[in-house]
């Protein structure tokens, strides 16, 4: 056979298929997630196991480390502000303050699909080396970025409260407090507006508390409720 002499202008070099974490849909089919139809974040915890360098590798000596633990409670706690809106008069915040509640939706979806990824072991077998950052972690979470969380809309939002009487249980006030024990529809509350970010990034929550502010505060909590477009 004939030699060119040309030399090539590029190296071929095989990577792993993991270092591009963008799905595409093709004639013959895809290797897309299958995702769950709608998603409660609710009151939940959830365990996984894994190595030392967060890899999923082998889960009989996995067990045998401390599980990582995701807390919903505390994630939504981390994730959400809650103000008083300072549109309104000095004498309505005495009485009945109008309040805003923000949630952090994207954060608290890319979390918690995140723990159930790991729960579920989907990327079991993939290790730090096989990522284009040398991370799984961030591999994972670029996963998700890229083809879960367009893929859901939120539902609905679930807010509970309960009334603290300043003098009895010696509060201060406007000092409100978050407490997942009274996530019951015994205190739900539902006079309430929204106004959803038009991705999903996040939702304001406008509700006016029903007991003077000179007298109560409350304990509060919030459901997020999702489903697929």
């Amino acid at each position: 056979m004939r030699r060119s002499y040309i030399s090539p202008e590029f190296d071929y070099v095989p990577v792993f298929g993991t270092y591009n974490m963008e799905e595409e849909s093709s004639f013959f089919g895809s290797k897309m997630l299958e995702i769950e139809d709608s998603i409660s974040i609710l009151s939940d915890n959830i365990l996984y196991y894994q190595n030392l360098k967060s890899e999923q590798m082998d889960e009989s000596k996995e067990k045998d480390l401390p599980a990582v633990v995701y807390s919903a409670t505390d994630d939504k706690n981390s994730n959400h502000t809650l103000v008083i809106d300072e549109s309104q008069t000095d004498e309505q915040k005495e009485t009945y303050t109008k309040w805003i509640l923000t949630i952090d939706l994207q954060t608290i979806l890319k979390n918690f699909v995140f723990a159930n990824l790991k729960k579920e072991r989907t990327f079991d077998g993939v290790s730090n080396s096989m990522t284009v950052n040398r991370n799984v972690d961030f591999a994972i979470r670029d996963y998700i970025e890229r083809n879960v969380i367009n893929r859901y809309k939120l539902s609905k939002i679930e807010l509970f409260l309960v009334p603290v009487d300043l003098l009895t249980l010696f509060s201060l006030k406007y000092e409100n407090k978050w407490d997942f024990n009274i996530g019951v529809d015994e205190y739900k509350f539902t006079k309430f507006s929204s106004v959803t970010d038009f991705r999903y990034r996040d939702v304001k929550i406008y509700f006016n508390q029903e007991l003077p502010a000179s007298q109560y505060a409350f304990r509060y909590y919030y459901n997020i409720y999702y489903e697929k477009l």
